[in-house]
């Protein structure tokens, strides 16, 4: 299954549109910073915005809130979309994805969970997972890797390591660190971040009987 890989898109619906109109494929999935409550004052119009160009393609869609959305407001809109994935199971043609938004910043911003809440909702959820191929998708990037470098430092999330170092996810979709796009892998766990929507970028996945992932840009 053809799987746009996107994330930290920040409202930025021409490059989503961009990136859309561009890629064949039969699925996205979305780590988060859909909108982007900083920066909009109407939010929620903004991420109607984002969602109406989901809805283009008439495909399956799961998402997650990022850092910068607001939880309530933000999974609302996900629900009515009927493509929430932030504490849920969703299932694909041929794999299942388990969610969880929000990510630790020194800021202050909307939605910032706790690494421990990431981890224990997440390895609850796997748990009732059926499929052979399992995805996950948590915006928040675990700690001491590749995809978690900012300004020289790493400010990842221990516990949503541990999760990965214990898990047997075939795939983990992050983000939130925007410099840090890129790949890394935890005992046969592999992660991505495609990197920001925002500036251009974004992943295709084939997933089948392996997954194969290409690191894209507009």
């Amino acid at each position: 299954m053809r799987t746009l890989l996107i994330t930290d898109i920040h409202g930025d619906t021409d490059n989503l549109e961009k990136i859309i109109e561009k890629e064949d494929f039969e699925a996205i999935l979305c780590a988060g910073d859909l909108s982007d409550a900083r920066e909009f004052d109407d939010y929620e119009g903004k991420l109607e915005e984002v969602l109406d160009l989901f809805d283009k393609k008439d495909k399956l869609v799961k998402a997650v809130p990022g850092n910068m959305d607001p939880e309530e407001a933000c999974v609302k809109a996900l629900r009515e979309r009927r493509i929430n994935l932030h504490r849920k199971i969703g299932s694909f043609d041929g794999f299942e994805a388990v969610g969880y938004g929000g990510g630790i910043t020194p800021f202050g911003t909307p939605f910032e969970p706790s690494g421990e809440e990431i981890k224990t909702t997440v390895e609850t959820l796997s748990q009732r997972m059926k499929s052979d191929t399992r995805l996950a998708v948590i915006h928040q990037p675990p700690s001491d890797c590749d995809l978690d470098i900012a300004d020289g430092e790493h400010v990842g999330s221990p516990e949503v390591r541990e999760l990965l170092e214990e898990s047997e996810f075939d795939l983990v979709l992050t983000g939130h660190i925007h410099e840090s796009r890129g790949r890394d892998s935890f005992n046969g766990t592999v992660a991505v971040n495609p990197g920001p929507v925002m500036e251009g970028y974004y992943a295709v996945a084939e997933i089948g009987d392996g997954i194969a992932v290409e690191m894209k840009e507009l």
